[in-house]
This record gives C-alpha cells, sequence and structure tokens, in this order.
C-alpha cells in the first residue's frame, strides 16, 4: 500500500463536550497501568449506504466523539510530564484526521500480509492519550484509532468505541453505560521508580505481523482439538493462542540447533467478572491478571494438550484471584526483572 494513496483531508484537536470536574483532574495510574508501554488499535469498516454527505458524516463523528470523551476524561488529558504515575485530565483533547485512501476498502482484506495498518490506522503518537482517524473509502468508511493502554484495557476500549457508535446515530442518545475508573483500586501504583521501565518494548527489537486464519480452518482446528482434548468449545482466542505458540516453539527449536527449550505462555484475562465481589460492566481501567501455561517437554507441543492446559489456567484465575501480579510486584521488590530467564523462553498472549 504505497503512500500515495492516502490524501490527508483535515486534521483537528476534539475536546470534550463537558469539561472535568476539579474533582477528577488527576487520574491515578494503577501498577498494570504502569507498566504498560503500548496502545490498543481499533477499526471498524462500513460500507457506503445511502447518500450521506462527508462533510455530515465528519461533523456528526467530531460531535459525538466530543461528548464520548466528556466520559471517558482521562483520554482527553496528557501524561504527567514530571510524574508518570499520573494523567492530567486537562481536557486537551484527542488528534482527529479525516483522510481519503484512493482504493477500494475490499482492497485492504484481499491483501492481509500487507502494512495495512499504516493506512487504516493513525500513527501511534502517545503524546495524545487518544487519536482518531477518519479513513474514506471509494466506496465505504472506516474508523480508527490508537488508544493508550495505561489508561485502559481493551474492554475499555470497547465500550469508549461503542458509546460514541450509540451518540453517532443518535445524537440525543443516552450512553449506555457511564464509565468509571477503578484500576487504582485494584492494583495501587508502585513506588519504585524502575518500575516504569521494568516490562518495555522497544520498536525497533520486534517485528510485527497480521495474519488472516480462514473460518473453514480454524474450524477443522477446533473441531480436532475437541476430539483430541475433550475441552468443550474451546474458543476462537484458545485455538489461535495454541497454534502460534506451537508455531513460535517450533521455530525457536530450527532457531536453536535443532535443540527444544521449556517456555512459558503468558495468557492475560480480564478480572472485573472474576473478582469477589465482581465489577461492574462500566468499570475501566486495566483490570487484568493472567496465568502461565508451562512446556518443559517436546511431547507436549501439540494443540489439542495446549488448549488444555490453558483451560485449566484459566479456571484456576478464579480460585488465585490475582496471585500472577503479586508475584510480579514481589519480583521488582527483590531487584529482579520479571518474565525473564536465560533458561526458559517466555511468550505472551493478548486478546
Amino acid at each position: 500500500m504505497v503512500p500515495s494513496l492516502v490524501s490527508l483531508l483535515s486534521k483537528k484537536i476534539i475536546k470534550p463536550s463537558i469539561l472535568t470536574p476539579p474533582t477528577k483532574k488527576s487520574h491515578k495510574l494503577s501498577f498494570v497501568d504502569q507498566v504498560v508501554h503500548m496502545s490498543i488499535s481499533m477499526a471498524f469498516f462500513y460500507p457506503k449506504i445511502g447518500n450521506y454527505e462527508p462533510t455530515h458524516v465528519s461533523q456528526l463523528l467530531e460531535k459525538s466523539l466530543s461528548i464520548t470523551l466528556s466520559l471517558y476524561y482521562p483520554y482527553a488529558g496528557r501524561l504527567n510530564k514530571d510524574d508518570h504515575n499520573y494523567v492530567d485530565c486537562n481536557d486537551m483533547g484527542v488528534e482527529l484526521s479525516h483522510v481519503h485512501v484512493h482504493c477500494p476498502m475490499s482492497q485492504i482484506f484481499r491483501q492481509p500480509f500487507t502494512h495495512a495498518e499504516h493506512v487504516v490506522f493513525p500513527v501511534d503518537d502517545q503524546t495524545y492519550a487518544h487519536n482518531e482517524r477518519q479513513v474514506g473509502y471509494n466506496a465505504g468508511i472506516a474508523i480508527s484509532g490508537c488508544l493508550l493502554h495505561k489508561i485502559g484495557d481493551g474492554c475499555t476500549a470497547s465500550n469508549f468505541f461503542y458509546n460514541w457508535g450509540v451518540l453517532s446515530r443518535d445524537i440525543n442518545a443516552i450512553p449506555l453505560s457511564h464509565p468509571h475508573f477503578v484500576g487504582d483500586s485494584i492494583y495501587p501504583k508502585s513506588n519504585d521508580p524502575s518500575v516504569v521501565s521494568i516490562i518495555k518494548f522497544e520498536e525497533s527489537t520486534y517485528l510485527r505481523k497480521r495474519f488472516v486464519f480462514p473460518i473453514d480452518k480454524l474450524n477443522a482446528l477446533k473441531a480436532k482439538i475437541v476430539h483430541e482434548s475433550k475441552v468443550q468449545n474451546p474458543t476462537r482466542s484458545e485455538v489461535v493462542s495454541s497454534l502460534l505458540y506451537k508455531c513460535a516453539i517450533d521455530a525457536r527449536k530450527v532457531n536453536n540447533s535443532g535443540s527444544f527449550k521449556p517456555s512459558y505462555l503468558f495468557q492475560l484475562a480480564n478480572m472485573c467478572q472474576r473478582l469477589n465481589p465482581p465489577l461492574s460492566h462500566d468499570a475501566c481501567g486495566n483490570i487484568l491478571s493472567g496465568y502461565f501455561v508451562e512446556i518443559n517437554n517436546e511431547r507436549d507441543v501439540n494443540c489439542s494438550k495446549l488448549v488444555r492446559e490453558m483451560r485449566k489456567g484459566k479456571l484456576n484465575l478464579h480460585a488465585k484471584k490475582n496471585v500472577i501480579i503479586s508475584e510480579v510486584i514481589e519480583s521488582i521488590e527483590k531487584g529482579n526483572t520479571p518474565f525473564h530467564s536465560n533458561e526458559i523462553d517466555n511468550y505472551f498472549v493478548v486478546v
């Protein structure tokens, strides 16, 4: 996808429709927030329906985004320059770009291995807590955004876009959720300055790829796993994660002169409904924990066994609550680096 296909039509700052009250001007980050150094990107594609003028659509999106930001006010703020443990909820707003892509929308989907994200998503500039892009195609429109992970997890981001969508359809609608940010009450922030950089990935040290799995192939693998593992109704996430983990282990063996190396798969999980008492669906923040799948023997490297172990780990989350987070904090306090060992490889799955 060559850059000349993309034309920037406009760029502006959208601010919340209602100023954030003084009592909410400072948003404290939790321990999990502190160690997350990435953004959450989402995109939604819509075919052209009716005779809506692009200008009308843009104005509607801008107005509804402004109202949504008044609900999710930390996204309209900035990280505190002197203390990155806080977000200044100063209503400075988010950057919204309107671009036109001179190709059919279908071309993005027909070429799954191209760097389509550079066309679809806005630049991941963490100066802003939230960046938006409206992408116009020859026969449709896409809405995309990059939200700072430090403020909220995937569920928070999904709720943000959902409410934005509700308001875009009816500007006078009552949002279905009124978010409240609770992350720092679940995982209090750490005062150890080393925490900020303990789990940080430099852009130049990793490779990003996108894979599209045909639904028929996915269903066939799922049926095979059900037959062999006796796990009932494995999720698509479990099936794909097991396949990617297996491929990663196999590739590591090839690059390690044919020698097998033990490894962990660390699976993140949303804890909102697993806490006691459970949090409401309006709760926002990084309410995350996780579990390990440990592979010490090469004979265990098959999708069916991996899915079975993943399911066990998921069920244990209800009993163990936030043991993983507690272990990470304890490791840091002892001066160790979590998830780092020369003897064991670590793999992470975020869904």
